[in-house]
């Protein structure tokens, strides 16, 4: 149990560190391109055309609540619909970007696992509860 504990709080310092490291990427792009910035031209809109995610969280089995949870990740097909959002910004983004892009990626990583070390660890206090309560009887 204490090793599911110790794992959680790692993975969510990670997360935490991960996720600072993107918005400061994020924050020099914005810096570095100045009178560049996106405007809101190039961002979709309802009245743009259709798209589908690059990456999905989804449950492993759709029927067992307690499966774990993975990230599907699908390769950029513009005729099926994945677009690559970077790409919304320009052809050849600047690397700090694409650096924040992959920290954000790896963020979005570290969350699938820590609801996975949460729900094992909540399984293993629903076991020790119920080991208590039989032990009471």
């Amino acid at each position: 149990m204490f090793h599911l504990i110790e794992a959680h709080t790692q993975c969510r310092i990670d997360i935490e560190r991960t996720n600072a490291s993107g918005a400061i990427l994020l924050a020099r792009t914005k810096f570095q391109q100045g009178g560049q910035s996106i405007s809101t031209a190039q961002i979709p809109t309802e009245h743009s055309a259709e798209f589908n995610a690059l990456c999905r969280v989804v449950n492993t089995t759709e029927t067992d609540k307690d499966a774990d949870i993975t990230i599907e990740r699908h390769a950029v097909d513009k005729e099926n619909g994945y677009v690559e959002p970077l790409h919304w910004f320009s052809v050849l983004p600047p690397m700090s970007l694409r650096n924040a892009v992959e920290k954000f990626k790896k963020s979005i990583e570290l969350v699938a696992e820590s609801t996975n070390l949460q729900r094992e660890l909540s399984k293993v206090l629903n076991g020790i509860d119920r080991l208590r309560r039989t032990l009471a009887l």
